[in-house]
């Protein structure tokens, strides 16, 4: 059987990292220093733990870690290898960022100038019995792209990216995006591995399923197998004469076998070539999306068999599933819904962007946790943003088990790309190794030509800079189509997001494709969300600090405000503090200090989530919400719902609310009116598949905690529909929009909905009374009754633990971003805090921010 020797650091294999030609500015110490190196891994790490590099996290210390990607870099390790019998061997590197040369026993094997390529390498007459010396010599990035920007001519990209990050395949945000650091990588970033492979290896395993019947219950389901065989080191051999087998077997979620297949593959093969095999399932299990049903995978083993002997296994698990797009006409002009197993599904979704600068450093657990946190926070897809890296297979197994949705963009973003020859060959070589890795993964059921590309070209000035020169086009409308066309014709295509079905088409059209909606962050108030009516929104956000522990581990010294400059480093927005302050102004009084803008700030952006998701998800039209963004790579003020410390924001328990399977909420009746001054709608939306029956009380309120006025409405929802009621009589006879608002409660859920903006509602200073309780060893339940309105009452658990001593991260709460009416009680239940934290805690509830509700007395009239 085909042996492979790992390259990986480990206990019997150790790889020294030196620096070659030190930029200006490196430190003295790292001239002629042979230091330790992790692979896979990035030279960043390995400085860090040397203590070469300061934490770029903290406060401006990125800004001392410029040198690194302007130097030159060596990685060498010496590896013992013993020939086994002849076979032919090879070294393959999974991924070298970026601009590598490959040599071996001093003899140059190759370069790379692709990070997101794998490479191989026949080394079979380069290995000698005994110690062998791999080395791999990186160069700049940054001199790499410098160089090919003179020599092909400027490309349009976003004004604030200083850095020609389009003139290299390698992680776009790596030079800087608007939530994250300019830490450009460099390292042995995937695993490495010296591959005996004899006369044969399968270098690729795709099924392509279809199915016999419904596709909600297929009778049966048909996966032909495209086996993709490496045979070069057996062309011509007698070996290849006395055959070679491949065989497939395929496992039900039980385990028990329901398809065993094999194949001989002729003599005399060409070097690379492939094998189908078909393999029949019977009355298939059909993998769902969350929420609408299972999610079971088939274990499928391919074997490679020669004269008898097992030489070569691939393992790996399917899922049986149908995915299309829909696109249909209809009076508006065209949906745009994806459907999986026959049934439309409402997407509810987070982009997601490289975890941390450094992916390798992204752990098991942290990936768990991030995940986790996406299907928590009611999420059933993840749009993978093309300017990261493709997705590893342990992100994609997490999706698959969870029932998350991919949506992968291919990797382009935010900029005019070159079409030479040797880029076009690049890209094709990316997309063909991603596609057929990813092919197998059930929750891949969209491949993305790009991001915002098309919509540069379209609207942002670049065809000026251009002159007729090539963009990019060919890979959206050629390349990439093919390569998926060809290797995963069952997975649908989408040229670029936005997109509106043509080049010569808006791709901010409402009436089809996905947009993308900034100019309500960017200009003007969240609730001019209300003015949107599309089909699809891929991407949407508004932006906010992390969590106070998070914010205050970032920035040690000073007032957490604005004109703090080590606090405006981690702003990377454009016009970002600014917008905050806009946003601020339109609903509230100023902030006096820094907890109170740290608050209003997270509560705002809480707000503009929920507000655009609950509006969006009432069109009947729209078939789909992805929020930018879930996760952050570092302590940024960003759109992310979760920080980088992985502490959740007061925005991602809104979303998780505007997210649920069953929403009721308060909508204006009218597309464009923002504060519903035109009448107000109950809507309930069902996107579970049983039939959702309630009965509303909703009340017209004053703010001093009268009724004024009550209606109870039956509304009756089915599975994927929508039920909308217009609000008429007496709770809809608003008298004065300053006093009073609407509540509506079922089922457990709550909705509100006021008239006017916190600093224009003439409510009374909110008063509470509160206690805490223990429960059992380390929870404490917080008991919070209101003697008058309290809207986004919140409990920040990251306060509570810093207060009591204990990491951030230990303590939790369970809900947040409530309103309470007068007389009314509500509890937080806290996990983490051991009695005696409790009980200091029963002190700290009166006298600081760890509970707060919006105007705190400002809002008197």
């Amino acid at each position: 059987m085909n042996q492979h020797l790992s390259l990986d650091s480990g206990p019997n294999l150790t790889w020294t990292l030196r620096c070659l030609e030190p930029a200006p500015g490196s430190p003295a110490a790292v001239v002629d220093r042979v230091m330790p190196a992790t692979v896979p891994g990035h030279i960043h790490t390995d400085l860090l733990r040397e203590g070469l590099l300061v934490d770029p996290c903290v406060g401006d210390g990125e800004s001392a870690q410029d040198w690194v990607g302007r130097s030159r870099w060596q990685y060498s390790c010496d590896v013992e290898y013993r020939p086994n019998g002849g076979e032919a061997t090879d070294l393959a590197f999974d991924g070298l960022d970026t601009f590598a040369t490959v040599e071996l026993n001093g003899r140059l094997l190759g370069r790379s100038d692709d990070q997101h390529l794998a490479h191989r390498w026949d080394v079979s007459d380069l290995l000698v019995p005994g110690v062998n010396r791999i080395t791999v010599t990186f160069d700049s990035a940054f001199e790499a792209a410098a160089a090919l920007e003179e020599e092909v001519g400027p490309l349009p990209r976003p004004d604030p990216y200083r850095d020609p990050y389009p003139f290299v395949r390698k992680m776009a945000c790596n030079f800087g995006w608007d939530w994250g650091p300019r830490l450009p990588s460099v390292g042995i970033w995937r695993p490495a591995r010296l591959h005996a492979r004899g006369s044969a290896r399968i270098a690729g395993v795709r099924p392509v399923t279809s199915f016999v019947g419904t596709a909600h219950a297929p009778a049966s389901a048909v996966v032909d197998l495209h086996v993709d065989l490496d045979l070069g080191a057996a062309s011509g051999s007698s070996a290849v004469a006395s055959g070679l087998v491949v065989r497939a077997v395929l496992r039900d979620p039980a385990g028990g076998v329901v398809a065993d297949r094999e194949l001989q593959v002729p003599a005399d093969p060409p070097s690379v070539d492939a094998a189908v095999i078909a393999l029949t399932v019977a009355s298939p299990e059909l993998w769902w999306p969350v929420g609408l049903g299972g999610q079971p995978l088939y274990s499928l083993e391919t074997s490679l068999i020669e004269a008898g002997r097992l030489i070569a296994t691939d393992r790996r698990r399917i899922g049986m599933r149908h995915v299309e797009v829909d696109e249909t006409p209809d009076e508006r002009g065209v949906s745009w819904a994806l459907r999986v197993n026959g049934r439309r599904v409402r997407v509810r979704g987070y982009n997601w962007i490289p975890d941390l600068p450094f992916p390798n450093d992204v752990s098991a657990e942290r990936l768990t946790e991030r995940l986790d946190q996406a299907v928590a926070g009611g999420a059933n897809l993840l749009r993978v943003w093309g300017g990261g890296h493709f997705a590893f297979d342990d992100f994609l197994d997490g999706c698959d088990e969870r029932g998350l949705l991919v949506w992968h963009d291919f990797l382009f973003a935010c900029a005019a790309y070159s079409e030479d020859e040797h880029t076009v060959a690049s890209v094709r070589a990316e997309a063909e190794q991603a596609v057929t890795r990813m092919s197998s993964h059930p929750s891949v059921v969209l491949w993305c030509g790009g991001n915002e590309c098309v919509w540069g070209w379209q609207d942002w000035g670049w065809q000026d800079t251009l002159q007729g020169r090539p963009w990019g086009a060919k890979y959206y409308t050629e390349v990439l189509p093919e390569v998926v066309g060809r290797l995963a014709p069952t997975t649908p295509y989408l040229p670029n997001s936005p997109w509106s079905g043509g080049l010569d088409h808006d791709p901010e059209d409402q009436t089809t494709g996905p947009v993308h909606i900034w100019d309500v962050w960017n200009k003007v108030d969240w609730t001019h969300y209300r003015d949107w009516d599309p089909r699809f929104v891929s991407e949407m956000g508004w932006c906010a600090p992390p969590t106070f522990a998070t914010l205050r581990r970032a920035v040690p010294e000073g007032e957490l405000l604005p004109g703090n400059p080590r606090l405006e480093h981690h702003m990377r927005a454009f016009n970002g503090m600014e917008n905050l302050a806009r946003g601020i102004d339109a609903h509230f009084d100023a902030p006096v200090d820094g907890d109170d803008w740290i608050y209003l700030t997270q509560v705002n952006q809480a707000r503009a989530m929920r507000a655009g998701v609950e509006w969006l998800r009432s069109r009947e039209g729209c078939d789909g919400v992805i929020i930018w963004q879930l996760n952050d790579c570092w302590p940024a003020l960003s759109w992310a719902a979760v920080d980088v410390d992985g502490l959740l924001k007061p925005a991602w328990y809104a979303l998780r609310d505007a997210f649920a399977d069953r929403l009721l909420t308060l909508q204006p009746a009218t597309v464009g009116d923002e504060w519903g001054r035109q009448g107000v709608e109950l809507v309930a939306v069902n996107d579970g598949p049983r039939p959702w029956l309630l009965d509303v009380v909703v009340r017209r309120m004053s703010v001093d905690g009268r009724e004024l006025a009550r209606a109870e409405v039956a509304l009756e929802t089915a599975p994927d529909g929508t039920c909308r009621v217009r609000l008429e009589g007496a709770v809809a006879a608003v008298g004065d929009p300053r006093t009073e608002f609407l509540v509506a409660d079922a089922d457990g859920l709550r909705s509100v909905w006021f008239f006017r903006p916190d600093r224009e509602v003439a409510a009374p200073r909110p008063t509470m009374e509160t206690s805490v309780s223990v429960v059992g060893d380390s929870t404490a339940v917080v008991s919070v009754s209101a003697v008058t309105l309290l809207r986004d009452v919140s409990f920040f658990p990251d306060r509570a633990a810093l207060a009591a001593g204990l990491p951030a991260r230990s303590v939790s709460v369970d809900r947040m971003l409530l309103t309470v009416l007068p007389g009314e009680t509500t509890e937080f239940r806290v996990e983490g805090l051991s009695p005696e934290a409790v009980a200091a805690l029963r002190i700290e509830l009166t006298c600081s921010p760890l509970l707060r509700a919006v105007g705190d007395g400002r809002n008197e009239r």
